[in-house]
């Protein structure tokens, strides 16, 4: 038992021996050796104590002997202590000096300061666990505290939320949400990321009764999706994948889950209300042995056994590239948990309880009211949705930069009719575009209003998104050409240099002015006074003509 053999009575470690001493006299007593009996009954106690086949065997060799409970006690009684004082004197020193320091390093770094200092000291190196069992002999949880510069007070232990005990299935339920360890792509190979998977469990059963995978963490939608899951039949379900399971169904009562801001924002909830279904999220863990964590665990063992497993993080991995192999679509990893979730998980033996959930929820199903196996999954699915206020226009409802109206739909007359007057509630589902839901004043209830335009193919926001992404890719115009045509326009409106003007002064400028557009202006009889010049110019061309007569001249005062 890893402690010295000369321990009290009333010691825990001889208690736990004396206990372990009974569970083997009964094997020794009610089996052979080396029969299959005493096999399982070895494998059964192995299980039940956390331990391996090998180390009962171990228990039963030494303690057949002469069954003593002394002899499953290891006998440390001549061994000294596990370090020598100079290497006691070296840990602490590393730790007081570089680990308890609000600056202070890690303990994995201090880990490695302490074994370079032993190695050159010629001392054997420590472990980890070494090292931290020595941080906790030599200090207290609220000296670390208060040496690391921690604002928060260290608490010892973890609060719990008391045990959960239903009387009947789907009367207490947990929800909880955790990301897969296998990378996505979508249809055309591009590297997507971890999915989120979202699990609802029954507490008495520990069946699952539903889940969803979700490509971004958990919101409101996501878990209204899940509940949806969880409340209708899946035999469509199974028949999709081609898997045969256990079919369950129908509303839980009571929902437990943890703090997380999506569960909160869903306490008081009007929908849930609506539906009797209380949302309580618990401070601390709720006690139900780990039903949760357990099943979110053996999915992700099953799927961690495919192409571009991520180990849980990154420095899991090691040199595995998880981004290079990762092959893995949506559909592919949703079938895997489904198998893994409703044939594994709900079909097969827990092997520390030995009980199988789809048995226990057949032995508890007559206990089950029947108004929570009659339940209206698309009012679970509605009461999730977001709901928001809008006007009505003559083109219809506007959503997703659709319309959405029915013309020949009476109901929606009386709506058209006082159209501008009051907002209009309004539900969408990202998940189906084709229509969203209207609340009828008059009729009270939630109408579900198509698409203005006649398209009624189910498409998810997402897939409209892209498809106009496409359209626009498509019409749309580079923006180098659209760049080219507003310099075009730049250029055009750009007037030409000019040279530059002598400064002249604004009577001089003037006066020119009014000379040129008075030389340019019409006048009277211009065209007779045309003639006239032309006539009185040489050969009428206006041109003078050109002679060679001279003329003499005549001398005057001569005889």
């Amino acid at each position: 038992m890893g402690r010295r053999s000369d321990d009290p009575p009333d010691d825990p470690r001889w208690s736990e021996a004396e206990r372990l001493a009974t569970q083997l006299d009964r094997i020794l007593d009610s089996t052979s050796v080396k029969s299959e009996a005493r096999a399982a009954a070895i494998n059964d106690l192995a299980t039940r104590l956390k331990r391996t086949p090998q180390t009962i065997r171990n228990h039963l060799r030494r303690y057949s002997r002469r069954r003593l409970v002394r002899d499953l006690l290891r006998d440390d009684s001549g061994r000294g202590a596990r370090l020598s004082e100079e290497a006691e004197t070296i840990v602490r020193a590393v730790l007081d000096d570089k680990y308890l320091t609000p600056e202070g390093c890690s303990l994995n770094e201090a880990t490695i300061v302490i074994n370079g200092r032993l190695e050159g000291a010629g001392l054997k190196p420590v472990s980890f666990n070494t090292v931290k069992s020595r941080l906790w002999k030599h200090w207290t949880a609220e000296e670390v505290a208060r040496r690391r510069g921690e604002t928060v007070r260290v608490r010892k232990h973890r609060h719990r939320g008391g045990s959960l005990v239903p009387d009947y299935p789907l009367q207490i339920c947990q929800i909880d949400e955790t990301e897969i360890d296998v990378l996505a792509v979508d249809d055309a190979g591009h590297l997507l990321k971890r999915l989120w998977l979202i699990v609802l469990v029954d507490v008495l059963t520990h069946m699952i009764l539903g889940f969803w995978l979700w490509p971004r963490s958990a919101n409101r939608e996501a878990i209204g999706l899940c509940l949806q899951h969880a409340i209708r039949p899946k035999g469509a379900y199974f028949q999709k994948f081609g898997i045969e399971a256990t079919d369950v169904f129908g509303r839980p009562e009571r929902i437990i889950s943890d703090r997380a801001a999506w569960y909160k924002a869903l306490k008081g909830h009007r929908g849930l209300e609506d539906l009797r279904i209380t949302v309580d999220p618990r401070h601390g863990e709720p006690h139900i042995r780990n039903v949760v964590e357990r099943l979110q665990g053996s999915i992700n063992q099953q799927l961690r056994k495919a192409r571009g497993q991520t180990g849980r993080s990154v420095a899991d991995r090691g040199d595995y590239p998880a981004e290079e192999r990762a092959c893995l679509t949506y559909e592919q990893i949703e079938k895997a948990a489904a198998i893994t979730a409703f044939r594994i998980c709900n079909g097969e033996m827990d092997e520390k309880t030995r009980k199988r959930p789809d048995l226990e929820w057949s032995k508890h199903a007559s206990r089950i009211p029947e108004h929570l196996l009659t339940v209206d999954w698309e009012e679970v699915q509605l009461a999730f949705l977001p709901e928001s206020t809008c006007s009505l226009s003559s083109k219809g409802i506007p959503a997703f930069g659709l319309f959405y109206w029915k013309p020949d739909d009476g109901r929606l007359a009386e709506i058209y009719a006082n159209r501008g007057r009051e907002k209009l509630r309004t539900k969408v589902n990202r998940n189906d575009v084709s229509h969203i839901y209207l609340w009828h004043p008059t009729l009270m209830q939630w109408l579900t209003v198509p698409r203005a335009d006649g398209v009624l193919t189910p498409m998810t926001a997402w897939e409209l998104d892209a498809q106009n992404g496409r359209e626009r890719q498509e019409a749309g115009t580079s923006w180098a050409e659209r760049g080219k045509s507003r310099e075009m326009v730049d250029e055009a409106l750009t007037p030409p240099p000019r040279p530059r003007k002598a400064r002249v002064s604004r009577k001089a400028a003037s006066d020119a002015l009014a000379a040129r557009v008075a030389s340019e202006a019409p006048k009277p009889y211009a065209a007779d006074m045309e003639i006239n010049r032309l006539k009185t110019t040489g050969d009428g061309l206006g041109v003078l003509p050109v002679t060679d007569d001279s003329f003499e001249v005549e001398h005057w005062g001569t005889s």
